[in-house]
């Protein structure tokens, strides 16, 4: 069975019967096979089965199949095999049968279909499922470091995703190992191993977990360990598939922000993670803000260090807002970083906003409520956190409000008709949102 874990699809599966061609499908937001979420692309993925064997090609952005990063060819995608893009992950299995010795590829992703072979009794399963080889691969390399660190040591300095050294631009990307590469399979010396994060808000724990299971609501939970040391007020890229490179999907959905349609007009510019992402397709943004040129520049499962590093690297570059919108913080509480370490890492990101549009106002929001249960201990953790932002505020420059009771029931909890997950919300959701942030905004911005 299918699992969405990020993202929406009203066809859990997709279903190739042996003998019988597929044809072309894409696979996106708005493809063939809808399969909507966060950085998802209208067409991410080309998908054909000329009767044996199945064949996919990238779409509009960025895909891989079984890691390795697929091209405008056709691929042929072996029993097993994953296919990554955006945050959605492809499995791809089969039902009884015997397997195929050969196939014939297609011409080309846009090209014409392969010829079927003789039929034979097989089903081919295309399925999506969570991300969890990369969690498995980030708590692997937290294990391995943790034995070889004294107790109290600071992780190492030298890294080639720091600010100083990350690539900034387009084409620095090309001096990055590629996936398959021998370079990408040979680790820098040790010294030069970055920081590693933890796994984000929806990677670090289990679905049942995510939905308030047990282990959640017992009183000795604690949250995932986070980085070796505290970098939430450091600029920090997001991680690839190994720790020691940038991730190229995030840092390509980074440099989409830079060519943004209006940015550059925009009277209000929201910055943030998947929650903000999220709220731009939400109608209700489009009713409450429609009319100040919005941008919406939140990139799913950014902490604080990703969005300073994503300033850094050239997001306001360029850009005139009258008022940044800011939410960010969630995803740094569930991974482990405390209130404390969560506020400085935006106040630093306050900061770099200032220095880069100076004459814009910003509306820091609060980090919304999380879990289903008032009694959780995330809870606590993100009322102290928002309690810490309030004394961010300065008279204007910055506005702080802490929206979030708009998504509680009476009793404190959380409905999914107002947050699908407990986390982000839906439709209602932000309805409720954007109606109560609509005159906090309007508030800053100068009369039309």
């Amino acid at each position: 069975m299918v699992t969405v874990v990020r993202g929406t699809t009203e066809e859990g599966k997709q279903v190739f019967k042996w003998g019988e061609e597929s044809g072309r499908l894409s696979v996106g937001s708005r493809g063939d096979w809808i399969v909507s979420g966060p950085s998802v692309m209208p067409k991410h993925l080309w998908l054909n089965f000329d009767g044996q064997q199945l064949f996919a090609a990238s779409g509009e952005a960025v895909a891989y199949a079984a890691g390795q990063r697929l091209g405008s060819d056709w691929s042929a995608v072996q029993d097993g095999a994953e296919l990554r893009f955006g945050f959605a992950l492809l499995r791809v299995t089969r039902d009884v049968g015997q397997r195929p010795s050969s196939a014939k590829r297609p011409s080309s992703a846009h090209g014409t279909k392969g010829e079927p072979k003789r039929p034979r009794p097989e089903v081919l399963v295309v399925a999506i499922a969570s991300g969890v080889l990369l969690t498995a691969l980030v708590a692997a390399v937290l294990l391995f470091r943790g034995k070889d660190t004294t107790p109290g040591q600071a992780a190492p300095e030298a890294s080639a995703l720091t600010a100083t050294s990350a690539p900034s631009s387009p084409s620095s990307a090309d001096a990055l190992p590629t996936p398959g590469s021998t370079a990408e399979q040979q680790p820098p010396p040790r010294e030069q191993v970055p920081l590693v994060p933890s796994p984000d808000l929806e990677a670090a724990a289990p679905p049942a977990q995510l939905a308030d299971g047990p282990d959640a609501q017992s009183a000795n939970f604690k949250p995932p360990a986070a980085y070796p040391q505290n970098v939430a007020n450091r600029p920090v890229p997001r991680i690839g598939d190994k720790p020691w490179l940038i991730s190229e999907e995030w840092r390509a959905h980074h440099e989409r922000h830079l060519r943004a349609f209006g940015r550059t007009t925009a009277k209000v510019i929201f910055l943030g993670d998947s929650i903000t992402e999220g709220w731009s397709v939400a109608p209700a943004y489009r009713e409450q803000f429609g009319k100040y040129s919005p941008v919406n520049l939140g990139i799913a499962n950014d902490m604080t260090q990703n969005v300073l590093w994503r300033i850094e690297h050239g997001t306001l570059d360029g850009t005139h807002p009258q008022v940044v919108v800011l939410m960010i913080g969630i995803n740094n509480l569930a991974g482990g970083f405390t209130p404390e370490q969560t506020s400085s890492g935006v106040s630093v990101i306050l900061t770099a906003i200032q220095t880069r549009v100076p004459s814009a106002r910003v509306l820091l929001l609060g980090v919304l409520p999380a879990r289903q249960d008032a009694g959780n201990p995330l809870r606590q953790t993100i009322k102290d956190t928002n309690r810490l932002l309030q004394g961010l505020a300065k008279p204007g420059k910055v506005d702080v409000h802490d929206l979030g009771s708009v998504l509680l029931e009476p009793d404190g909890s959380i409905s999914k008709a107002t947050m699908r997950d407990f986390v982000h919300p839906t439709a209602e959701g932000f309805a409720r949102l954007s109606q109560a942030m609509a005159p906090q905004l309007q508030a800053l911005l100068p009369p039309e």
